[in-house]
């Protein structure tokens, strides 16, 4: 009876973690405007103790926009900014994106040539590629969806959407982040300094135009990898209060530069969670 018992529990034992466990979850990020084109980044995170072996793969999003027909989805081949390891090379053929869904969905697509070793993503964060749309209606909400019935593969197997794989859909995406607040024309530029900050996971930040011209506003981390454009367009003298939502990111330390012709500053911010 006790060999039976410890066999039982031995067996339990052995059992306990073969459940499927997550590989891979699919988030977009940085969602910007630059002219009359919307962006957005394909990222996978790895969980931790897992590897991704990046088999044959269609990563499908729902689009949309309110009011209807804001967008139009842009094909790209390759892929704007496709992840070298997994484009053009001798293990995998061109990352590509298509419509799909009768024009109201996107597929990014990742073919592992036949025969060909898979690239191995380890635990972390991983860029995969960026997406781009026209803009038809320039105020127009955007709304992108991860579709589950997406093809996800580790290696040649495929992926069980919710037990092997998942995803974080991005809220939708409005284009007034930027407000301009004007009532007379600055000065001088100024860069304010973020506000709350600290902040978890959304701040404000504030700055002045004196003259009409080109904004680029950037977000950096630690090591100056860019993280987030807040702004990359044409804008009129002002003052412009400009929302970022860091909930993508860890915490710690970000720089937000701004440039425009003549006029640059640097300002640092925390994320605290």
């Amino acid at each position: 009876m006790k060999k039976i018992i410890l066999i039982t529990i031995l067996t339990l034992a052995l059992t306990v973690n073969v459940f499927p466990q997550i590989k891979a979850e699919f988030y977009l990020a940085n969602p910007r405007a630059e002219g009359n084109l919307f962006l957005t980044d394909l990222y996978v995170t790895v969980p931790s103790g897992q590897t991704w072996q990046v088999g044959p793969t269609n990563v499908r999003i729902d689009f949309y926009t309110v009011p209807a027909a804001g967008i139009t989805f842009i094909e790209d081949s390759p892929v704007v900014n496709a992840n070298t390891n997994l484009s053009n090379n001798t293990n995998y053929a061109t990352m590509t994106t298509t419509l799909i869904i009768g024009g109201s969905a996107s597929s990014t697509n990742i073919l592992l040539l036949y025969g060909k070793t898979p690239y191995t993503f380890n635990p972390g964060s991983h860029f995969l590629g960026t997406l781009r749309f026209n803009r038809l209606n320039m105020t127009a909400i955007i709304h992108l969806n991860f579709r589950p019935g997406s093809a996800i593969f580790n290696n040649m197997t495929a992926l069980t959407y919710n037990t092997e794989w998942t995803f974080t859909d991005p809220p939708p995406w409005n284009p007034v982040g930027i407000q301009n607040i004007t009532t007379t024309i600055p000065d001088e530029y100024n860069l304010g300094q973020n506000f709350p900050n600290p902040f978890n996971p959304s701040t404000k930040i504030q700055f002045d135009l004196p003259e009409n011209g080109f904004v680029s506003l950037k977000v950096y981390d630690m090591l100056g990898r860019e993280v987030a454009v807040l702004v990359n367009d044409y804008e009129s003298a002002g003052s412009y209060i400009v929302d970022f939502n860091g909930s993508r990111l860890s915490s710690g330390i970000y720089y937000y530069r701004i440039e425009t012709g003549s006029y640059a500053e640097v300002r640092k911010m925390i994320l605290l969670k």
